[in-house]
This record gives structure tokens, sequence and C-alpha cells, in this order.
């Protein structure tokens, strides 16, 4: 009886040995990144980008108008600063820049100097779209399958764990 226990745990233990082996070996940030990648393309107008510059939008004048980045003039007033103009180089995709909503960019971790894929309706209607960087995700919960439900069970278990 006791040869039995020892070996249901030597397998329990094996098994969570290999669950957090596989989450922080790349291997998870790797298909969350290909994940994301389904989802962006699944718009007409995406855009890769790396060595990212970001340009907050900013109203002035009289009357007051956008300003900013390149794109930033495209926004009315009155939502002017919930958006950013975003540049870098080329990577891939329909352009170098786009604008999007600040919220996303802080959803997905965006941060200057980094990298983006994201995909969109044009490039300044990227709000309702998918915008993925190294830090996340925002807008990739359409394509949330079997693989994400098993690595978010995952990073509770390993939550549960630290704390």
């Amino acid at each position: 009886m006791k040869t039995k226990r020892k070996i249901i745990s030597l397998v329990i233990g094996i098994i969570i040995f290999c669950f957090i082996s596989f989450q922080y070996s790349g291997l998870a940030e790797y298909l969350r990144w290909q994940n994301a990648v389904k989802a962006a393309s699944a718009f007409p107008y995406q855009i890769g980008l790396t060595k990212v510059a970001i340009i907050k939008c900013f109203t002035t004048g009289t009357p007051p108008i956008c300003e900013g980045g390149l794109l930033c003039y495209t926004k009315d007033p009155a939502t002017c600063t919930a958006y950013s103009d975003v540049s870098g180089a080329p990577a891939g995709g329909m352009g170098s820049n786009a604008l999007f909503s600040n919220l996303a960019m802080a959803k997905a971790g965006l941060t200057p100097g980094g990298q983006l894929i994201s995909g969109g309706m044009s490039p300044v209607l990227m709000d309702n779209g998918v915008l993925a960087s190294a830090g996340g995700c925002y807008g990739c919960y359409a394509k949330a399958g079997i693989i994400d439900n098993f690595l978010n069970f995952f990073d509770y278990i390993i939550a549960g764990f630290k704390e």
C-alpha cells in the first residue's frame, strides 16, 4: 500500500515539474505570440513594428485641434488625449505607424523601444482590433483556445504556490 502511494506521489511530482518547466521554457510565450498573430490576421489592416516610438496626442489652440504624432489630427478634441501615435521600424504588415488608444497600449504592455503586432480596420481605427507586444495582448480574447485556457489555469496554480 505504501509503495502505491509513493508511486502516485512520484507521478504527481513529475507532472507538476513538467508543467513548471513548460511554463518557464519560453514555449508558453511562443504559443501566446502565435495566438496573437492569428487574432491580428483576422483584420484587413495588419502592422508589425520594432523599435517602437510612442507620441501622445494632445489638444491645442482655439478652436481646439488634436496634435502630436502623424495621425493624431484624425481625432476630435474630445477624444484626442485618449490616443497615442505609435511608429517604428516596419517588421511586416502594411505600414510604419498607427493610432492606438492608451488603454489598449496599457493592457498590451507596450513600451517605447519594444515591438508590436496589431490588426485593425485602418491605421486610425486600431482600438477595436488586436494589439500584442511582449507584455501581453489586448483584444486576443476572441482567439482564446484550449492552449490559452490550459496556460491560464497553470498561471493560477503557480500563483497559488507563490502565495
